[in-house]
């Protein structure tokens, strides 16, 4: 399996067109290795939407459960399935993080962010969905965080 290192992240953010300020990333691991987007939009939504439904945080509630609450609970929770992988490569950390930028109305906005297969994918975990961020929203970001 591909393994990823901090350097091999940032390209693929920036390469995807993404404006990071050198002072916004945090990558806290050595080593990453990348989910598959059919594992993003399949086994790992459906556990995520059964840990929101258990702790009652499938709802959207202004500053108690809003973009960021949602996005902070979904990395770790994508770290965990991974480390508790039977056969998972040891040592590794998954390359699933998160993306503070600012949208297109104007409003800050906290998604998940993975790098998949050389592809960098954009995840909305409130709607549990792949999505897109807009060449302008790429250029407007606040912080990517691994």
């Amino acid at each position: 399996m591909k393994t990823l290192s901090f350097l091999d992240i940032s390209l693929a953010i920036l390469g995807d067109g993404f404006a990071v300020p050198d002072n916004a990333w945090s990558i806290a691991d050595r080593v990453y290795v990348m989910p598959t987007r059919a594992w993003i939009e399949g086994a790992y939504s459906d556990a995520l939407a059964s840990v929101q439904e258990f702790f009652h945080t499938k709802e959207y509630a202004e500053e108690e459960n809003d973009c960021d609450d949602f996005a902070r609970l979904a990395g770790p929770f994508a770290q965990i399935l991974h480390h508790n992988t039977p056969g998972h490569p040891p040592a590794t950390a998954l390359a699933f993080g998160e993306l503070w930028y600012k949208c297109d109305d104007g409003q800050n906005h906290v998604l998940n962010i993975a790098i998949c297969g050389g592809e960098v994918v954009t995840y909305e975990p409130q709607s549990l969905r792949i999505v897109t961020v807009s060449a302008t929203e790429k250029q407007r970001v606040n912080a990517v965080r691994f």
